[in-house]
């Protein structure tokens, strides 16, 4: 759950919430809600906090019905966002860059000054060639733009901007709003959605986001600049940084997943036992080809136990043990520690990439590619015992045979994601009039309850569960849930280290579909995903509705507006899919034996037992 936010220079405190990038055209374009709570104490923040929340999910809600009824359109001021907040497009700048960029080119079409007393903290911008740059070039050209930074402002992005702000206090409206003109033709050739904005509308949205990052009153702009005069530049080579310390750095910087984290620490440790704690400075080629060769002895699998050994030991007790690692197992760990070498080097931490063109044989960037499930096998997987027995279901093993079946059947039937499907809340599952439905998002109402992500922005949704799973008994297991007072739909799901909560359950799926189905390694649990899709396209549905029932990102700008349909559009689109290669009888003839109440008091138990195990 969220808490205040606070401002670490003045100690205020305020409400900070991420906004989805679906709904961001309902904030003007902002990636992040932040307000202030009027106070600095903790206690009195709280009660403020929990109105503004309050309020923010109601714009929150507000924001997805528009989008469903189709009547959210982006603004001017969401445009100007995504300028100087998006992502950079290959050699190009990112979106600081271009707001930068735009005060730099306000600062040109303003004059540049030729001369500065001792005492005026605004230095001399753009004078020489770059007073007469092409700014649509820039745009492209991240080097040009950083070339303009230093010839221009000495290195400070804190000074750009300067004679624009001083031709506004010294000259009249007409002759610095003029100015902008060159700017709002850079948003238009940025976004062709801006044809439906006048000049008006453009200017008047730049001109507050510029006022917003450099504003006009003198006295705090003086402020401003005298606390970013230049200092004495320090060199940026860093020839005592140790490779741990290179870890961490890249892990702020770039913010991997808990599971690449985990990949490179172990990569990085690995090295450090075979090559010394070295500097990576000192760190040369012939290292890391030494390591490489030495990485290749190690086998493709090992016990659980060994796994926890120092590299070199490992390399010894399995020098004799086949097969040996495959070239894409080796490829992860040499390519974690060149991840880190070339972060170093773009940061000119280190003066050389020493980590680049180191070859893996038999290595190709060609994944292994997953198939569907043709509806033979679908038909085939479905009269498993899993389906047609319940009575035979395991009442040993810690995820229960009921969890499996459900997962399996959700994922049938809506072409979802495991690790979405099975970190939903109760609370997640919702009904409107006859329709049941999950609820796939990132929030939590309950503090205490426990948290859940999304792969992307585009997978928060709404999935209707089918009629066939309704029939087969999926509400009377829900209710036998609550009666229990769980608060999650599979609650013998439990976060591993990395904080996902089906892994176990993959396994166990992945086993049952090689050994009911076929031992096809392309054959796996997201194959689902892709038959359920296939299913959709021969029914002839939309892609914006199977977009939104897959959580799926559309392919072009323009398939977003409206991307959301009403629950219960999608829920009469899903029911045109065939899934008549299913027999659903049998499982349904199987399911009614199932007593839901005695399949949760046994998964209760077993829950119980795994805690009183782990000394809970």
């Amino acid at each position: 759950m969220a808490t205040p936010f606070a401002d670490p220079r003045t100690g205020q405190l305020y409400f900070r919430r991420a906004i989805p990038e679906a709904l961001r055209a309902a904030f003007d374009g902002r990636a992040q809600y932040k307000v202030s709570l009027r106070t600095k104490d903790p206690a009195e923040a709280r009660a403020a906090f929990a109105r503004e929340n309050a309020a923010f999910e109601e714009r929150l809600a507000d924001a997805r019905r528009r989008i469903a009824e189709g009547t959210l359109l982006p603004t001017p001021a969401a445009l100007v966002r995504r300028w100087s907040d998006g992502p950079a497009e290959g050699k190009g700048l990112s979106g600081p860059q271009r707001l930068v960029m735009t005060f730099m080119e306000l600062d040109a079409a303003a004059g540049g000054r030729f001369t500065s007393a001792a005492e005026d903290i605004y230095p001399p911008a753009l004078l020489g060639p770059a007073a007469n740059t092409d700014w649509s070039v820039v745009v492209s050209d991240c080097e040009r733009f950083e070339a303009i930074v230093a010839e221009g402002y000495g290195g400070d992005l804190e000074a750009t901007g300067s004679n624009w702000i001083r031709t506004r206090w010294h000259q009249p409206e007409h002759v610095w709003m003029a100015c902008l003109d060159g700017p709002v033709a850079r948003l238009r050739a940025f976004d062709a959605g801006a044809a439906r904005f006048t000049d008006a509308d453009l200017v008047k949205a730049l001109l507050a986001l510029v006022d917003e990052k450099r504003t006009g009153d003198e006295d705090l702009n003086r402020t401003r600049m005298g606390r970013h005069r230049p200092r004495a530049r320090q060199p940026r080579v860093r020839p005592h940084m140790r490779l741990k310390q290179l870890f961490r750095e890249w892990k702020a910087g770039n913010e991997p997943r808990p599971q690449s984290a985990l990949e490179y620490e172990a990569a990085v440790d690995d090295f450090i036992d075979f090559a010394g704690d070295v500097g990576v400075s000192a760190i040369d080629p012939d290292m890391l080809f030494d390591y490489r060769d030495e990485a290749k002895k190690l086998p493709a699998t090992m016990p659980r136990a060994d796994r926890a050994l120092p590299f070199r030991a490992r390399v010894t007790k399995h020098e004799a043990t086949l097969p040996k690692c495959a070239p894409p197992t080796l490829k992860k760990r040499i390519g974690a520690l060149q991840a880190l070498l070339t972060y170093a080097f773009e940061q000119r931490w280190i003066p050389t990439n020493v980590g680049a063109g180191i070859p893996i044989l038999g290595y190709t960037k060609k994944k292994r590619t997953r198939r569907s499930f043709e509806d033979h096998e679908l038909a085939t997987l479905c009269a498993c015992p899993l389906f047609i027995n319940p009575l035979g279901w395991s009442s040993t093993s810690r995820i229960s045979d009921a969890t499996i079946f459900w997962l399996f059947l959700l994922a049938i039937t809506s072409g979802a994601r495991l690790e979405e499907v099975g970190q939903v809340a109760l609370a997640d599952v919702k009904r409107d009039a006859d329709i049941v439905y999950l609820d796939i998002d990132e929030y939590v109402v309950d503090p205490d309850a426990e948290a859940k992500s999304v792969k992307t922005d585009d997978s928060i949704r709404l999935v209707p569960v089918h009629a066939k799973l309704i029939e087969l008994g999926f509400l009377d297991y829900f209710d036998a849930l609550k009666a229990f007072g769980h608060t999650q739909l599979f609650p013998d799901l439990k976060e591993n280290s990395l904080g996902k909560r089906t892994k176990e359950a993959s396994q166990r799926i992945n086993r049952t579909i090689d050994r009911h189905v076929s031992v096809d390694r392309r054959l796996v649990f997201h194959s689902l995903r892709h038959a359920f899709k296939a299913k959709g396209n021969d029914a002839g549905i939309t892609d914006k509705t199977l977009d939104q029932i897959c959580g799926h990102a559309p392919v072009s700008t323009g398939s977003r507006y409206g991307l959301e349909p009403r629950v219960r559009t999608i829920h009469r689109e899903l029911h045109l899919i065939d899934f008549s290669c299913i027999d659903w009888d049998v499982i349904a003839t199987g399911a009614t034996k199932v007593n839901w109440e005695v399949v949760v008091s046994a998964m209760e138990s077993r829950i119980n037992s795994a805690k009183i195990g782990a000394g809970q």
